[in-house]
């Protein structure tokens, strides 16, 4: 097994990177990948431990997105076939009913402090200590006050369940307007901050000091409505088509087990969108999937309904993404997809992963309710194939469609018919 120094995570980023290639006795096209340009590594350097390189995902675009009225071309990075196809059919029918309406709540987030051992009779005094709270985490929130934001208030509820709900813990949560920031930085600050402050009003020990990525009140959605005669598909008119859809929406707000992977198609594309503008997928997953529980069985996200011959759809979730700070400010992709975003705030930005979200979901489940999404996907998981057997260029296109004209998808036919497409010609 290639192993690394014990040193390695001491050295500068360039050895490191020379250290990660030998051991791995990588490929010149691989270090290429890994390392396409030099100058990049300071950028990884900055960005994570002990960087040797970057893992590149793809960058697409969904264009001729209608949203409030407006055009919009969505960039995306993702790994997954069929994904970006899948936006922009579905973007494309509902612009040509109107578009999506989407809205946003405040970027209100909470930082949250717990306290181990809380009498009852000490709530108040919690509740009391709010402008000495105030007072205490000003000054970490001077930019985002002159941007709008700032602090919003305090909150004490007491933890009612389990070991932690016997101990008397109780949560204090800072309720943080961040503007256009996602903010985990600031409001972990200000929680550490505000701690002793609060320890002093509780009379009991600070444990955790630290945001909550749930941001329940920073959520985002996105509704359209199609006329049932623009939803004719393989065969299947418009009503029965939206009909199917209704039932299927139904099945995932019943049935956990599908309501997994039904949300996970909406997710396809905020995800993208998400990476795409280098924002904390991690936490925004998280959130979505909290929400999706809130109510202590996992559900679907959206609802379907046929409404005046119309077949209407309607999204929500927490959508906690920023637009200034982090990753968003320096990376240079997250730069340029935000500018072919026109440069959006955060609430906006928000909206428009509503209207993808809610995209991806409609074109996934009118695939499965009427020609199934295995055909349109392995026609696009043949180009992967025809790339593997050693295809470039023109040829890729060439075997992939022999692929799908025998409807034959592996290795061995697409190493077969890349030798035929090389010796004819």
């Amino acid at each position: 097994m290639p192993r690394l120094p014990r040193s390695f995570r001491k050295q500068d980023v360039r050895r490191r990177s020379r250290l990660f290639c030998e051991a791995l006795e990588l490929s010149s096209a691989e270090r290429r990948a890994l390392i396409e340009d030099p100058e990049l590594l300071d950028l990884a350097d900055v960005m994570v431990e002990s960087a040797v390189g970057f893992m590149p995902l793809p960058l697409g675009v969904a264009a001729g997105f209608r949203i409030d009225g407006r055009s919009v071309d969505i960039p995306m990075a993702t790994e997954e076939p069929s994904v970006i196809a899948a936006a922009g059919y579905a973007g494309a029918i509902v612009a040509r009913a109107g578009g999506f309406s989407t809205w946003a709540d405040e970027p209100l987030m909470s930082a949250q402090v717990y306290l181990d051992g809380v009498p009852p009779e000490r709530e108040a005094a919690l509740r009391a200590a709010e402008p000495e709270v105030a007072e205490t985490v000003a000054p970490l929130l001077d930019s985002m006050r002159r941007r709008g934001g700032g602090f919003r208030g305090l909150r004490v509820r007491r933890v009612e369940a389990g070991p932690a709900a016997r101990r008397g813990t109780v949560c204090v949560e800072l309720v943080i307007d961040v503007r256009d920031a996602m903010g985990a930085n600031v409001l972990n600050s200000a929680a550490e901050a505000a701690a002793p402050a609060l320890e002093r009003a509780a009379g009991a020990r600070c444990v955790i000091a630290i945001l909550t990525n749930a941001a329940s009140e920073r959520k985002a959605g996105a509704s359209f409505r199609v006329p049932l005669p623009k939803l004719r598909r393989r065969g299947l008119g418009g009503g029965e088509l939206a009909e199917r859809i209704v039932f299927a929406n139904e099945i995932a707000l019943s049935d956990p087990e599908r309501a997994v992977t039904h949300n996970k198609g909406i997710m396809n594309g905020i995800t993208a969108l998400a990476l795409a503008t280098a924002n904390d997928t991690r936490a925004l997953e998280a959130a979505v999937h909290a929400y999706a529980a809130r109510d202590g069985a996992y559900r679907a996200l959206t609802e379907y309904r046929v409404e005046d011959d119309a077949l209407l759809g309607e999204f929500s979730a927490p959508l906690a993404l920023g637009t200034v700070g982090g990753a968003t400010s320096f990376h240079p992709a997250a730069r340029a997809s935000l500018r072919l975003l026109e440069n959006p705030g955060a609430a906006e930005l928000a909206r428009i992963a509503a209207a993808l979200g809610l995209a991806q979901n409609f074109a996934a489940v009118s695939a499965l309710v009427s020609e199934g999404i295995q055909s349109g996907h392995m026609r696009l998981h043949a180009n992967r194939l025809a790339y593997n057997a050693g295809a470039r260029g023109a040829e890729i296109a060439q075997v992939a469609e022999r692929l799908a004209a025998l409807g034959s998808f592996n290795a061995e036919t697409a190493a077969r018919e890349l030798g035929a497409i090389r010796s004819s010609s």
